[in-house]
């Protein structure tokens, strides 16, 4: 057998899939950062003509104060969250099972919304 285990440096091996392993943990907390910032931008702009896109229609000031705290405050907080615990190994699981919440709620909001609305309707993310 010419190619036998001892003959293969541990550090290279495990070099490469330390820094995979670091990439794949990382890119749940991109997208989150990525999606959350986009989303939350798009609504601390423009807060009237976003939510006029989905169907929405201010009818006070009040309202649109509102609309940027629920749809651009949370949003950006938990970007800033997802973007921060990046860089910190302390904390990345936990941020980790936010992502998991947060993306659990909404999709389970929007379950129960098709469900007790009697709505299939969707919209594009953009």
């Amino acid at each position: 057998m010419g190619a036998a285990m001892n003959s293969y440096s541990v550090s290279a091996r495990a070099g490469n899939s330390s820094r995979l392993a670091g990439v794949l943990r990382r890119a749940p907390l991109v997208m989150t950062t990525v999606i959350f910032t986009l989303i939350s931008f798009r609504y601390l702009a423009h807060p009237v003509r976003a939510a006029a896109e989905a169907g929405i229609a201010f009818t006070s000031p009040g309202g649109i104060t509102i609309a940027r705290v629920g749809f651009a405050a949370f949003p950006l907080s938990l970007a800033i969250l997802a973007y921060t615990s990046r860089f910190s190994t302390r904390w990345r699981l936990a941020d980790l099972y936010m992502v998991l919440t947060a993306d659990s709620v909404v999709i389970t909001v929007r379950v129960l919304g098709f469900w007790l609305d009697h709505s299939t309707a969707t919209r594009p993310f953009f």
